[in-house]
């Protein structure tokens, strides 16, 4: 088989399907699709995006509220048991101050599904060698930016080990790490699998002794298959006590 897994939203609503029902808060909700569907299984659903509320197709069914995610997420502290951010990341200026706003608005206890582009992927890799630039970073930024009618930018690359970082300075504690979509036909590259492998297991050798931090951990993680090969990198986390 050489792909495994489906589309990023259903794989996060199949993840959620099997949780308890609480409040729920989709920020970056995009055309509320996935909004829609949760709230449609029992979760009280609100969402936020930067489109006007006129654009909003699922009153009723959703609260939404307008709001500038560079400037915080437009909800009081405190007031949701799940907060899903697919995709948003990558296209904010601060991702701290992202992730510090989605730990104010959990409760404690509460669970967060955040993803972003996984360019630590084995086709990501190959494609920073070409090129020097990362899947889905294709273009340069300015150009990007400045032509007309064109979403927004997506500004910061982020590998598993920043994430890790932001959350964990957020006041997070990460239960998860795990990806939508394997492309398993990269296996075909494995002469340079091999020297990545090779390589880490020479640096987290080095990483053992007295005066290095180990590497163990970081090296077990960015070497699994939902690391190696797949789409999108999820991370699922809790919020801890404030």
């Amino acid at each position: 088989m050489l792909k495994q897994g489906g589309d990023l939203s259903q794989v996060i609503f199949d993840r959620l399907a099997a949780c308890p029902r609480g409040s729920l808060l989709d920020v970056g909700s995009g055309s509320g699709e996935l909004a829609r569907k949760l709230s449609a299984i029992g979760f009280q659903v609100s969402a936020c995006d930067c489109f006007p509320e006129s654009a909003w197709g699922h009153h009723g069914a959703v609260q939404y509220v307008r709001g500038d995610l560079a400037t915080g997420i437009p909800f009081p502290d405190g007031g949701f048991d799940y907060v899903v951010c697919l995709e948003v990341i990558e296209h904010l200026d601060d991702p701290l101050a992202l992730c510090r706003e989605l730990r104010r608005v959990l409760r404690p206890g509460g669970r967060l599904l955040i993803s972003t582009p996984n360019i630590l992927s084995l086709r990501s890799r190959i494609k920073f060698l070409l090129d020097g630039s990362f899947v889905f970073f294709n273009y340069p930024l300015i150009e990007w930016a400045q032509r007309d009618g064109r979403p927004s930018v997506h500004v910061h690359p982020i590998r598993v080990h920043e994430l890790e970082y932001y959350l964990h300075q957020a006041g997070f504690g990460i239960d998860t790490v795990f990806t939508n979509l394997r492309s398993y036909g990269w296996r075909l590259w494995l002469p340079l699998i091999w020297v990545i492998r090779l390589y880490a297991w020479h640096m987290v050798r080095r990483s053992r002794r007295p005066d290095r931090i180990p590497l163990d951990r970081i090296y077990e993680r960015i070497l699994s298959d939902d690391v190696l090969y797949g789409t999108h990198l999820i991370v699922g986390a809790r919020a801890g006590a404030r």
